[in-house]
């Protein structure tokens, strides 16, 4: 028998269900009543036949542990990434999760740390990385057979303004901040706006992935080097997708190009900083005096990301399909490019405002005014009614009928629809139809 009878010390009974496999106990629990014990005992079997069985001593290891073996297990992912979860996961999940053991952690627990984020008056967008974060982690336990319900899963994203609008450039605009920058800023400003790159992907170009392809010069993107949190230096990686592609080099650039792999040994940087090395974020942002340029330019609030989104509403506007621009920018599927820029792709939408009629509202012009209702119809100019078949209603005809031909308002505001079935007038013998004023 698996359930027995125990009897503590101080003379309290409990009641043990263990369960079976193969000759040995591979969970037990206790319980003060002995149907509760039977009724687990029993789950437990079912569990076990059906093959959804979890073994209960795996789901003692607590969350900030969990978390450290996930953590590790995404060293593959760009080190940008990797800090991004990293500092989510010690500024507001493990103070409050990293104790718990992943077995009891429950919805409740998890809405716990949105709550305190949002008392601390943190963005939306913050508040949603989060809960990611923390459904990641314990999906990684459901993977591993730690756990058998991602309970994270059932709590909604928080609703809310989430990342800003994509902001681009017009031409002149573009060629006008371009100007405004310095020497050593003005190419980058230009390859970004016109190319598309990410930064980090700029940063890494070096003049040896310049190539000469049969449609003229290009250059290859294979690696990116983002501004690391902790360092703030470059750190080399794969690309944001994991791909190699090839990118037109802008016809405005052929020229710095070309100059650039003549003059700079191998391995030099294509875009380089004043002193020759690799370009960060925070260092192009400080040698561009990139805020006071673009607020001279009259682009204040323009940040270098937009230069992607430029580059990505002038390809469109030069010819480029869905296709073309994946494949310039680097997104991982043009279902993503269309999600961003699908609505520059097409101009059905002003298209179609522009050939809704233009119907007058009643009210804003004096001959729309509603006339009055009286026994005679206002109209001068009276148009006949198509004929109804009195056979056909389901009221009897009345036995004197008037003879007068029957008549609509054509005037605004007088009810000329809805011919359905026929009723008897209020003031003589005459049938007007449902809808129309007598």
């Amino acid at each position: 028998m698996s359930v027995t009878r125990r009897t503590l010390p101080s003379g309290k009974v409990t009641w043990r269900a263990k369960v079976f496999f193969e000759h040995r106990v591979i969970a037990e629990k206790s319980f003060q009543r002995k149907t509760d014990a039977k009724y687990w005992e029993a789950d437990q079997l079912v569990k076990l036949q059906s093959g959804t069985w979890i073994d209960p001593t795996r789901g003692r290891v607590s969350f900030g542990s969990l978390a450290e073996e996930w953590q590790g297990s995404r060293e593959r992912l760009a080190v940008r990434s990797q800090e991004t979860t990293r500092f989510l996961l010690d500024s507001y999940v493990i103070p409050v999760l990293g104790r718990f053991p992943i077995a009891v952690i429950s919805a409740t627990d998890v809405e716990r740390v949105l709550t305190s984020m949002t008392a601390r008056g943190l963005l939306t967008a913050t508040r949603r990385r989060v809960l990611s974060v923390i459904r990641l982690v314990l999906d990684y336990a459901v993977r591993d057979r730690r756990i058998s319900v991602n309970v994270a899963r059932s709590i909604p994203l928080p609703k809310g303004t989430t990342k800003r609008e994509p902001h681009w450039l017009r031409a002149e605009q573009l060629g006008k901040l371009a100007d405004a920058m310095p020497p050593n800023c003005r190419p980058v400003v230009l390859f970004l706006g016109l190319a598309g790159c990410r930064f980090s992907e700029m940063c890494a170009l070096r003049v040896d992935d310049v190539v000469q392809t049969p449609h003229g010069l290009g250059v290859r993107i294979h690696r990116a080097a983002p501004q690391s949190k902790k360092t703030s230096g470059a750190v080399f990686g794969p690309t944001k997708t994991h791909q190699t592609r090839t990118v037109p080099v802008p016809p405005t650039l052929e020229t710095y190009v070309r100059e650039r792999i003549e003059n700079a040994p191998s391995g030099s940087y294509l875009f380089p900083s004043p002193t020759g090395a690799i370009w960060t974020n925070t260092n192009f942002r400080v040698r561009s005096r990139w805020t006071e340029t673009t607020q001279s330019v009259g682009l204040a609030g323009t940040t270098i990301h937009d230069l992607r989104h430029t580059a990505a509403s002038l390809l469109i506007a030069a010819g480029a399909d869905v296709k073309a621009v994946q494949m310039i920018l680097g997104h991982a599927t043009a279902t993503m490019t269309m999600d961003l820029y699908g609505h520059l792709f097409s101009d059905a939408p002003w298209v179609a405002m522009e050939r809704m009629p233009m119907s007058p509202v009643r009210g804003q012009h004096p001959n729309d005014a509603e006339p009055p209702a009286s026994s005679s119809c206002p109209c001068q100019s009276q148009r006949p009614l198509p004929t109804v078949d009195l056979s056909a209603s389901r009221m009897a005809p009345p036995r004197k009928r008037c003879q007068t031909s029957w008549t609509s308002c054509s005037t605004a505001g007088w009810a000329t629809s809805s011919f359905k079935t026929p009723r008897p007038c209020g003031r003589c013998s005459r049938w007007a139809l449902r809808g129309l004023r007598p």
